[in-house]
């Protein structure tokens, strides 16, 4: 692989034209640069970008990355040209497999892995077969994944950009990589239809700060996590049996309970908390008691019969 320092964005625009909206590049070349940091964040490299002078032909925008080590940079541009210009192959999946499959390669794989990658990246940058690899992880990193979404998302509001392009150089050498080039039609393949995210569902404490005594659509207060959160409370019998004073509560009460957790994607690709619902309250604990309910017995119950079926093909 040739050192690589320079990358360029390529805007073609209708009439060979040779100016471009100010807002809409400036937005654009946000998005841009925050995915080649991004790439480098993730990798453990720091690295500075300078801007360079436009030039003709549709509309040419460069950025330089200076850094110590040139290979790093070159590892850098390549893994940005290949993530930019590559239509995620998840937007071709059902969306809810889509939202599980992000979730879990997030939160669960992606840390771990991208570790491994950072010391195979720094010791063999060059290796077609490292890069591959990288290519595969970074592919799922939701900030990537809303950055590009953003990106494309913005050209498709201007007619005048008929495709975009996006090329590697060597600024010394004048040496050029393969400019990836993606066409207008093909924009809206790397657009999120959706920030949603799957919810998660976790079996959990939480201490009542304040309970809703009527009917209507008010939402609990308590602390969960050491955080105080407002939630509604969608277990019916339990929210019955409340308004009916059929259950008590006193300073320090807490319920066990399975809470649902809503989540979507900010502009920026941060996961945020949208929401929280009680789904089934397991049980009720006060300073000197501890109350099942019925709801509560039947979740256990089919927990544990779902964990013998488990063992039973162990």
């Amino acid at each position: 692989m040739s050192t690589l320092d320079k990358f360029e964005l390529h805007y073609y625009l209708a009439n060979n034209s040779h100016q471009i909206d100010a807002l809409l590049r400036n937005k654009c070349e946000t998005e841009i640069l925050a995915i080649i940091l991004e790439i480098s964040n993730a990798l453990g490299l720091n690295v500075k970008i300078v801007a360079e002078a436009v030039e003709a032909g549709g509309f040419r925008e460069f950025w330089k990355l200076i850094q110590d080590n040139a290979i790093s940079i070159t590892l850098i541009l390549t893994l940005a040209q290949a993530l930019i210009s590559a239509a995620p192959l998840f937007l071709k999946s059902e969306k809810e497999e889509l939202e599980k499959q992000l979730i879990r390669l997030q939160i669960e794989e992606s840390q771990h892995r991208l570790e491994t990658l950072k010391l195979e990246a720094k010791v063999n940058s060059r290796s077609q077969k490292t890069i591959k690899k990288t290519i595969n992880q970074l592919s799922k990193n939701l900030k990537i994944i809303k950055r590009k979404s953003n990106f494309y998302e913005l050209l498709t509001h201007n007619h005048e950009v008929k495709k975009v392009g996006f090329s590697l150089s060597n600024s010394k050498t004048n040496f050029n990589h393969e400019e990836k080039v993606v066409l207008r039609e093909d924009f809206k393949n790397f657009i999120l239809s959706s920030n949603k995210l799957k919810s998660e569902e976790t079996e959990t404490t939480i201490e009542i700060v304040s309970p809703v005594l009527k009917e209507g659509k008010y939402k609990w207060k308590g602390i969960y996590n050491k955080q105080a959160i407002s939630f509604q409370m969608l277990d019916a019998k339990f929210k019955d049996a409340v308004i009916l004073e059929n259950i008590a509560f006193q300073h320090g009460t807490f319920i066990t309970c399975i809470l649902r957790i809503s989540r979507e994607l900010d502009e920026v690709g941060e996961i945020k908390i949208t929401g929280y619902a009680v789904t089934t309250v397991i049980e009720k604990i006060d300073a000197s008691s501890v109350n099942e309910t019925s709801q509560g017995r039947e979740y256990r119950q089919a927990k544990k019969y779902i964990a013998g079926q488990g063992n039973l093909f162990t």
